[in-house]
């Protein structure tokens, strides 16, 4: 029998991801695995203030700087279904990109679509980043769950989504939509009465700059306490020999250097 993650083959989740722009595994996380997410993201999201313009959302909230307080999120940043998939796309070594919690309220309208590598000018057939949403709370069509337009990482530069062609990526708790960077999507309205709260997590190309700057918002301390997979990840593994290095060594080395006075 062929090996399945989240209800779908391996290989057919990856032919998925690349024929339509995302798939989805379902229930990745065991239920003692995801409470303790979602505890640990109550307590960072406690007293954060909504977001102060429309695309981040003026009635939701986000917590950046997750690598420095990372706790129960870790087995989340680092789960190796995803990444197999993440790796299949951009290759053995890449890094994070934007990471963040987001909760979107009740009366939360819709965001505005995009496609998250349009920060990035490149042509729309590079696949410069693969990303993934993790839902900490079951998505439905009417709490939020992120619309997303199937097929449209192939499209053209210049071609807009229309309202006809929104499919909203409705999945249970604890389960991980995987999806192009050139994908077009966006947070649905929430026209429910609780908050959808999301771990959303950027996987990009290591040559490109990272929209967070993780290495400052961490410090050197927190990295080098880091597991070496986040610190990996964090933009600390160099893209080649000469791309990433610190003072002529491998980051690595120099993290150890500097431990030891």
């Amino acid at each position: 029998m062929a090996a399945e993650i989240g209800g779908i083959d391996r290989t057919d989740a990856l032919a998925k991801l690349r024929d339509e722009g995302f798939v989805v595994l379902r229930a990745l996380l065991p239920d003692a695995q995801l409470a303790a997410a979602r505890d640990h993201a109550n307590d960072l999201l406690r007293g954060q203030a909504w977001s102060d313009n429309d695309f981040d959302g003026r009635r939701t909230r986000r917590v950046y700087s997750l690598l420095s307080r990372v706790g129960a999120l870790e087995p989340l940043l680092l789960h190796p279904e995803v990444h197999r998939l993440v790796t299949a796309q951009l290759g053995e070594v890449y890094q994070f990109g934007m990471l963040f919690l987001s909760a979107v309220d009740p009366a939360q309208g819709a965001q505005p679509l995009h496609f998250d590598a349009g920060v990035y000018p490149l042509p729309r057939e590079v696949e410069a980043e693969t990303n993934v949403i993790w839902a900490l709370d079951d998505f439905t069509a009417s709490n939020g769950a992120t619309l997303i337009v199937p097929g449209s990482h192939r499209w053209a530069a210049g071609r807009r989504p229309q309202p006809q062609e929104l499919v909203p990526a409705v999945m249970p708790a604890g389960s991980a939509l995987v999806y192009s960077g050139r994908l077009w999507h966006a947070a649905g309205r929430n026209s429910a009465e609780t908050t959808r709260r999301a771990l959303i997590c950027e996987h990009v190309l290591p040559w490109l700059r990272p929209a967070d700057n993780h290495i400052l918002a961490t410090g050197v301390d927190v990295l080098r306490s880091l597991a070496p997979g986040l610190r990996r990840l964090a933009g600390v593994a160099p893209a080649t020999d000469y791309l990433g290095f610190v003072a002529g060594q491998d980051p690595e080395q120099w993290l150890r250097q500097i431990a030891s006075g």
